[in-house]
């Protein structure tokens, strides 16, 4: 069977094909395929800004969510001209056409895209639509599944909903690049892993923009939150404190990047009279770790905020627009945030005598956390899932890899609604 995920729960426009088949022995893996993954990035858009507009990232949505779509099928190689003469439009009353204006009615660019969309091309050869319906923007999410419910009524294809945090923890089933052999070489070892019974009890660590949780999960599809974030989400801290140094938007990235020279600077040789290490370690930059030794699972990334506000503001300016100072502050914020997440996922999966760590979101795609939580995870004798980079940022394929092992969870399209505080 063929999937189309698609993912608008936050800032980027994210549609993807996953091709399926089912194993010829219960002995083999199902053969998998990711046929396309497509995103468009609204980064720049919202850079200047710090951070992401709701109302306007909807309307990049809007425009962008056709064009995405195009671009996946025709990746894919499902794209085909439509010799049909049925088209879509105000002057032809029929209950199909009358429908789609309907969902769409508050979505003008939406509609407009949709419609010239739908009269172009031929209905694919696909099985079945998901479509993230939460955790998320609301703005964004409504048009995301808007488009999707449009899609499944005018080719009468089911419509699966996906919520967005299982679906970055599914991402971990597939691989990142797409390919042209039968199988997924991640789905293989993983999923083998799942049926020997060697992953689960699992410890999921969540942690992106807009999330920071720890997930007790049981099995695929049985999930028990630990903790989560009281305030700032991890992603949300690093973005904060990348804006009070002047790094831009995305944080996390801009951060990493700095953090990255601190190392360079600590582990190669140079000459002493030019050296910078011997300025950074004059600057004595100590965070907090909030909530590190606290006996929940619960996260605080607030006050990590305010301490590198206060740490900035008490420098001279000279100190504080220096290079130096920049590269040690972002080491430090880094490793702040790792040390917390750490210490709480090594006591979750300690406490539930978990056999797995699985990490999902676009904060766990950062190097060094997962180089500290692989390197913690080996010498506790555990399994160490985490996915390709790319798949740790928001994409379809998560999506469509979510709705293909819930399959029968299927629903009509005019069912499904979005749900931005949406819960595992």
């Amino acid at each position: 069977m063929k999937i189309i995920g698609i993912d608008t729960s936050c800032d980027d426009t994210a549609i993807a094909v996953l091709a399926t088949e089912a194993p010829k022995s219960k002995k083999q893996s199902p053969n998998i395929k990711l046929l396309s993954n497509v995103v468009s990035s609204q980064v720049k858009l919202h850079a200047k800004y710090g951070g992401v507009y709701p109302s306007l990232a909807k309307r990049e949505h809007q425009k962008n969510l056709a064009p995405v779509l195009k671009k996946a099928l025709e990746e894919a190689g499902l794209l085909k001209i439509s010799n049909s003469k049925f088209l879509i439009s105000n002057q032809i009353p029929n209950s199909k056409s009358q429908t789609i204006q309907k969902i769409l009615e508050r979505d003008d660019i939406l509609r407009t895209k949709t419609i010239q969309f739908l009269n172009k091309y031929q209905k694919p050869k696909v099985d079945a639509i998901a479509v993230t319906v939460g955790p998320g923007l609301e703005p964004c999410l409504w048009a995301g599944v808007n488009f999707a419910r449009a899609l499944a009524m005018w080719w009468d294809l089911p419509i699966m909903p996906v919520n967005h945090l299982e679906a970055h923890l599914l991402a971990n089933f597939i691989d990142g690049e797409k390919q042209k052999r039968s199988d997924l070489s991640y789905f293989e070892k993983n999923i083998i892993k799942v049926r020997r019974g060697k992953t689960f009890p699992a410890v999921g660590l969540v942690a992106s923009g807009g999330h920071t949780e720890l997930v007790l999960i049981k099995k695929i599809g049985q999930y028990q939150i630990l903790g989560q974030t009281r305030d700032d989400a991890a992603g949300e801290c690093l973005d904060k404190t990348a804006r009070i140094l002047g790094l831009g938007y995305p944080g996390g990235p801009a951060i990493a990047r700095l953090a990255e020279q601190n190392e360079k600077l600590c582990h190669n040789s140079c000459d002493r009279t030019n050296c910078d290490m011997p300025k950074i370690k004059k600057l004595e930059i100590s965070l907090p770790r909030p909530m590190i030794n606290s006996k929940d699972y619960d996260f605080s990334f607030s006050g990590l905020k305010t301490a590198v506000l206060y740490d900035y503001k008490k420098r001279a300016k000279i100190i504080r627009e220096s290079r130096e100072y920049k590269i040690a502050m972002a080491k430090e914020i880094q490793q702040a945030v790792i040390d917390v997440l750490l210490k709480k996922t090594l006591k979750a999966i300690n406490d539930y005598q978990a056999k797995t760590i699985i990490l999902g979101g676009g904060v766990t795609a950062n190097n060094e956390l997962r180089h500290q939580l692989k390197t913690k995870s080996a010498k506790l004798k555990v399994n160490f899932l985490a996915p390709s980079p790319g798949l740790s940022l928001d994409n379809g394929a998560m999506v469509a890899m979510a709705a293909w092992l819930h399959f029968p969870k299927k629903k009509e399209w005019s069912r499904i609604k979005p749900n931005a505080n949406l819960s595992l």
